[in-house]
């Protein structure tokens, strides 16, 4: 039995990590938003394991070549 797949791009679970990078980038850079750096790493850590939990309990497809 072969197992459904889909191309890489289609992914949610690639590009909520993908702008959880850009996030961490922007706080290397200093973006400020309002937040002291460690609260916004709080932050972002948490929403970021929220999300990847939803999303590993939706995921349906396997990602392919």
């Amino acid at each position: 039995m072969e197992t459904e797949t889909k191309p890489f791009w289609q992914s949610k679970t690639l590009w909520v990590n993908v702008i959880a990078g850009v996030a961490t980038v922007a706080g290397v850079f200093k973006l400020d938003l309002g937040l002291t750096p460690e609260v916004q790493a709080e932050l972002a850590t948490g929403i970021l394991a929220v999300v990847n939990i939803v999303l590993r309990f939706t995921t349906k497809t396997a990602v392919g070549k």
